[in-house]
C-alpha cells in the first residue's frame, strides 16, 4: 500500500468520523429544539414555565432566555391583573356608595310626585333611573373584565343566537329592516354571546334613521367565526373609530339615553372568548366586526 493510498484512507476515515459526529450533534440539537418547542407550547396552554438549564452551551443560553421571557410575562400578567382588580374594586365601591343616596333621593321624588306631580318630578325620576342603569352596567362591565363571572362554553349555532336577538328587537325597532346571512358553529357562552352581539345590533338600530337597515353577516372558516354587523346610518367621525369601544364614550349622534357602556361590554365579552373586535366606516354606515377563533377551551383565560 502506497503512502498516497494510506493518506487517502486516513482522510476518508476522518471525514466519516466528522460526518458521524455532525449527525449525532444534529440529532441531539433536533431533540433539544423539539423539547424546547413542546415546553413553550405547554406554557401557552397551561402556564407551566420552561425549566432553567444549568448547562454551559449556546442552546442552554437560548433555553434560559425563553425561561426569562416567560417569567417576565407572568410578572406582567400578575401586575396587570392586580391593577385591573384594584380599578374594579374602586369602581364597585364608588358605585355602591352611590346606590344608597340615589335610592333615598328616588323615594323622596316619588313621594313629591304622588302629592304634586309635575313635569319636573317626572323628568327627575327618569334621570335617576338612568343613573341606576348606568351604575348597573358599569358594575356588570367590571365584573366581566375581572372574571367575576364564569363562562359556560358549549358548541352553538351563531345564526340561531342572532335570530333570537332580532326577534326580541323587532317590536322595539319596528321601523328597522334586518337581514341575516350565513351560519357558523363555535364554542361559546351562549348567553354572553347573545349580549355581545345584541349590544352591537342595538347600537346600529339607535344610530340609523327611520327605515334604517341592519345586516348581520356570519362567516365560517376552519379557524374562526366572523360576525359583521353593518348599518346604513352614515358611520362615525374618523377620530371616533378607535374610541367607540371605550367605556363612557358617546358618539356625536348618540341618543340622549345612551350611557356609552354597551360596546365596552361587548368588547370585554369578545375578549373573554379570545376574540377581537374592530370597526370601520363604509359608504353607507358603520361595520363592526367580531372575530372568534375556534378553540377547545372551556373557560376564558
Amino acid at each position: 500500500m502506497t503512502t498516497q493510498e494510506i493518506v487517502l484512507i486516513v482522510i476518508t476515515a476522518l471525514l466519516l468520523i466528522t460526518l458521524i459526529i455532525f449527525i449525532i450533534k444534529s440529532q441531539k440539537s433536533k431533540k433539544q429544539i423539539n423539547t424546547l418547542t413542546e415546553s413553550i407550547e405547554k406554557y401557552m396552554k397551561t402556564g407551566d414555565l420552561t425549566k432553567f438549564s444549568t448547562a454551559d452551551n449556546n442552546f442552554s443560553t437560548l433555553q434560559n432566555a425563553v425561561c426569562d421571557l416567560e417569567n417576565a410575562l407572568e410578572l406582567q400578567k400578575h401586575n396587570t391583573e392586580t391593577e385591573t382588580r384594584k380599578n374594579s374594586d374602586f369602581i364597585a365601591d364608588i358605585s355602591h356608595q352611590f346606590k344608597t343616596p340615589i335610592a333615598g333621593l328616588k323615594l323622596y321624588i316619588e313621594m313629591d310626585n304622588e302629592l304634586n306631580p309635575t313635569d319636573h318630578t317626572e323628568k327627575e325620576l327618569q334621570l335617576i333611573e338612568k343613573m341606576e342603569e348606568l351604575i348597573r352596567k358599569l358594575l356588570h362591565l367590571e365584573k366581566i373584565k375581572t372574571d367575576a363571572y364564569t363562562m359556560d362554553f358549549a358548541t352553538c349555532e351563531v345564526s340561531e343566537i342572532v335570530n333570537s336577538i332580532i326577534t326580541d328587537f323587532k317590536p322595539i325597532f319596528a321601523d328597522k329592516e334586518f337581514t341575516i346571512t350565513g351560519s357558523s358553529k363555535m364554542r361559546c357562552d351562549k348567553s354572553w354571546l347573545f349580549e355581545a352581539i345584541g349590544n352591537v345590533i342595538k347600537n346600529a338600530c339607535e344610530h340609523t334613521a327611520v327605515n334604517g337597515k341592519i345586516d348581520v353577516i356570519i362567516e365560517d372558516s376552519e379557524q374562526s367565526t366572523i360576525v359583521t354587523v353593518s348599518d346604513n346610518g352614515g358611520g362615525v367621525d374618523k377620530e371616533e373609530i378607535s374610541k367607540i369601544f371605550n367605556r363612557f364614550h358617546r358618539t356625536k349622534n348618540a341618543k340622549p339615553q345612551s350611557a356609552g357602556i354597551g360596546l365596552a361590554i361587548t368588547k370585554a365579552i369578545v375578549e373573554k372568548h379570545h376574540g377581537t373586535i374592530s370597526a370601520e366606516n363604509t359608504e353607507k354606515g358603520l361595520n363592526i366586526i367580531m372575530c372568534f377563533p375556534h378553540l377547545d377551551g372551556y373557560i376564558a383565560l
